[in-house]
């Protein structure tokens, strides 16, 4: 039978376990609190920048509505960080997962995260390995052209898409043809834009970016009159686009609208 002093030390053990707890728990509530104190002066702070802004503002100089519209910025401002901040990781994850074989698969997908995340530059050589690894795929032929738009090189953009187009016309709905007249425009060559958005139109029926950038191409051409006419039509396509579609047929009826004023 154990005797009494065999038993203390687990006793003494629990009992520091449990005092550890409760540092922790300390710990994380003056954490907290300390967060709460700098996210208060930060709302103060960001309140006495904008009382100085001409117009806006007045309202923050109102004491409670000045505070809580304060804090709501703060607030929107923490979140996009934290959203930020996680997509970082994410992404700097992914790459190192995909980076580590080195397949033109797994250069595709690296090259189709960079651009997603704006790396145009830096996503053509993995999208370029990926298309000579495996040409038959209409996917990193169309990525590479979106890749090669963003970077400016429209020219060698026209040409991967119009490779996409080849393998696969009908991939992504598409898009291969948007973003060629797109890159067509661009080059100059109207007529050959004009001619990949009458496709588009006739397999897919026409949507605010087709019609706008069917106007952006005959205005290119010289025939105006029908330009403005395409850019008419775009705010009435927006107002009928899917829920999905709505934000961008907006900005699309907003540029096609800033295109007439312009002429």
């Amino acid at each position: 039978m154990p005797c009494e002093r065999d038993r203390l030390p687990s006793a003494r053990d629990g009992g520091g376990t449990a005092r550890g707890a409760d540092d922790e728990t300390a710990e994380r509530g003056e954490r907290a609190v300390l967060r709460l104190i700098g996210t208060i002066l930060l709302v103060f702070l960001v309140m006495g920048v904008l009382r100085q802004v001409p117009v806006v503002g007045v309202f923050f100089q109102i004491p409670l509505l000045g505070f809580f519209l304060a804090a709501f910025l703060v607030g929107l401002l923490a979140d996009r960080l934290g959203t930020m901040a996680r997509r970082r990781v994410v992404f700097q994850r992914a790459q190192r997962d995909l980076g580590g074989v080195d397949t033109p698969r797994n250069r595709g997908k690296l090259g189709s995260l960079l651009l997603s995340q704006g790396s145009h530059r830096a996503a053509i050589g993995h999208l370029r390995a990926a298309v000579e690894g495996e040409p038959e795929s209409a996917e990193w032929a169309y990525r590479l052209g979106c890749a090669l738009l963003g970077a400016g090189q429209t020219e060698d953009a026209a040409a991967a898409l119009g490779g996409a187009i080849e393998l696969d016309a009908g991939h992504a709905y598409g898009a291969p043809r948007l973003r060629r007249a797109e890159a067509l425009t661009v080059c100059g060559r109207h007529e050959e834009a004009f001619t990949e958005l009458e496709c588009f139109e006739r397999d897919y029926g026409p949507s605010a970016e087709s019609a706008y950038r069917r106007g952006l191409a005959l205005r290119g051409g010289g025939r105006k009159a029908e330009a403005r006419a395409a850019f008419a039509e775009v705010s009435r396509l927006a107002a009928s686009a899917v829920r999905y579609q709505k934000s961008e047929a907006r900005l699309f009826a907003l540029r096609a609208w800033a295109a007439r004023l312009l002429g």
